[in-house]
């Protein structure tokens, strides 16, 4: 199990049971209690806590093999914050998410916390496809996303994947400078949606940039990047990153899930000045899940 922690539900709306002392510095933690587990006793099980306002993951759980009654602790939480809550359990044991009925998964909306609290979630058929996405930790797992593409220009590789509203990528470049990524461009790099960064002595740089001209480009009045996490290994540099499909700002590219989208790629081999011209660059295209 990692990283053990707590929360309590019952049914599909979750129902406040306990409020105990408020941790200082605007801190707060949820206990969540798991019952009538039964059918899934043995299963690998996920859950994800969500910060409902920005849609920031705050933590991952991983279970791999459930009982019909366990409890997960979540600590760190913000006082007065809304939460959203997705879990499955791998009924058909591929190690991934399906969408049900072929894995069981559920949402639970936890409301502004004011306090310590618990919820009891029992198992109930009620099932919500919860699009379980990809971990954003700078790494990227076999399978790990549901879209790949590498392209044989840059020797860039791309992985994506898209619920309703958030666009999730991984990007690997061949090398340790910079690396980008454009969606939409009109001309060249004129109107595109770009998202460049490096990995400067282990921490990552992210910056929302917006095509501006057919050869240059300008960071965004307003940074649209939901999460992001990066890192450099064997040559190479890896950015995961979120954004929304639609942001509703004038200088980002509203996407559309199931069509195809243009998009810009390129990188510097071992440069992190994020304005340093590119080694190489090329143009291709993805098809946004639907």
């Amino acid at each position: 199990m990692s990283r053990k922690r707590s929360i309590a539900m019952s049914g599909i709306a979750a129902t406040l049971l306990i409020v105990f002392s408020t941790i200082a510095f605007g801190q707060t933690a949820l206990t969540m209690m798991f019952q009538e587990m039964d059918p899934h006793v043995g299963q690998r099980f996920e859950l994800r806590i969500i910060e409902e306002a920005s849609g920031r993951e705050i933590a991952r759980f991983t279970v791999a093999e459930i009982m019909a009654a366990f409890d997960l602790e979540i600590s760190d939480l913000q006082l007065g914050t809304s939460y959203r809550i997705d879990f499955y359990s791998d009924m058909n044991g591929n190690g991934r998410y399906d969408a049900p009925p072929t894995d069981h998964a559920w949402r639970v909306e936890v409301p502004e916390l004011q306090g310590d609290a618990e919820f009891t979630f029992t198992h109930n058929v009620e099932f919500t496809d919860i699009a379980w996405p990809p971990s954003l930790d700078g790494q990227i797992g076999e399978l790990e996303y549901r879209n790949e593409m590498t392209d044989a220009a840059t020797g860039m590789t791309v992985h994506w994947q898209n619920d309703d509203s958030t666009l999730y990528v991984g990007l690997v470049s061949p090398g340790t400078g910079w690396l980008s990524i454009g969606f939409g461009p009109e001309r060249q790099m004129q109107g595109a949606n770009i998202l460049i960064a490096a990995i400067d002595n282990g921490e990552l740089v992210i910056e929302d940039h917006y095509g501006n001209a057919p050869t240059s480009h300008r960071r965004d009045a307003v940074d649209h990047v939901i999460q992001a996490a990066g890192s450099e290994t064997e040559g190479q540099s890896i950015l995961e990153f979120a954004i929304p499909l639609t942001s509703g700002d004038d200088q980002d590219r509203a996407l559309e899930p199931g069509t195809e989208v243009a998009i810009i790629l390129a990188y510097h081999d071992s440069n992190d000045r994020l304005m340093m011209r590119h080694t190489k660059r090329s143009t291709s295209s993805i098809l946004l899940d639907e």
